[in-house]
């Protein structure tokens, strides 16, 4: 099984349709050791601290010069424990 990498988010920083672009230093924070290894179309992790977590495809959006993250559907955990809303 490959290890999936976890990068940090924000939730408030794009949206479940556009994706999140991973700008912040919290992303930066975890990509820098692994930006070698990420690829158009990777499977990740994206978390926001303690609160969610969820897969997401990778996306390099080069007019940007950053990483953007695609949620996957139905990957979505809270991770206290609360159902996701489904709206």
């Amino acid at each position: 099984m490959t290890r999936q990498y976890r990068i940090w988010f924000d939730a408030n920083n794009g949206t479940m349709h556009q994706g999140y672009p991973l700008t912040l230093p919290g992303s930066h924070h975890d990509i820098q050791p692994i930006a070698d290894k990420l690829k158009d179309g990777m499977r990740v992790v994206i978390y926001m601290g303690e609160e969610l977590e969820m897969e997401a495809i990778l996306e390099f959006d080069p007019s940007a010069c950053c990483w953007v993250a695609h949620p996957v559907s139905g990957t979505l955990k809270y991770l206290d424990g609360s159902e996701p809303n489904s709206n």
